[in-house]
């Protein structure tokens, strides 16, 4: 089993939680203050630069669901999965952008995308 750290559709209530269905929800948590969130119109991403703390959710999840969410975020050549430190002193799995790639991003500042 692996802990998922999930901030946007993937979370409760979007689009493909229900890929989420057969995992356990642990509860909501941040990560440490490490990152950038922007808007992709549709989704948010984060990078892996900055000095905010991003809001998500936290699973566990299968070998099986942690291999289809890799596909389907598009690991590693559009996200790539790291792994994060959270503010619960745990660390899970969580997919990044390349900071490199995104010039005069549109930003989150609030760290949560609703």
């Amino acid at each position: 089993m692996h802990k998922l750290f999930v901030y946007g559709t993937l979370k409760k209530g979007f689009s493909r939680n229900t890929i989420l269905k057969d995992s356990s929800f642990i509860g909501d948590v941040t990560t440490k203050p490490s990152f950038t969130m922007i808007d992709l119109t549709y989704f948010p991403g984060i990078l892996e630069i900055g000095n905010t703390s991003i809001y998500g959710e936290l699973y566990e999840v299968s070998d099986e669901t942690l291999q289809y969410c890799d596909v389907i975020e598009g690991h590693p050549d559009f996200y790539k999965r790291i792994e994060v430190e959270l503010t619960n002193n745990t660390t899970a799995w969580c997919y990044v952008l390349d900071y490199t790639k995104y010039e005069n991003p549109l930003v989150i500042s609030s760290g949560k995308w609703e």
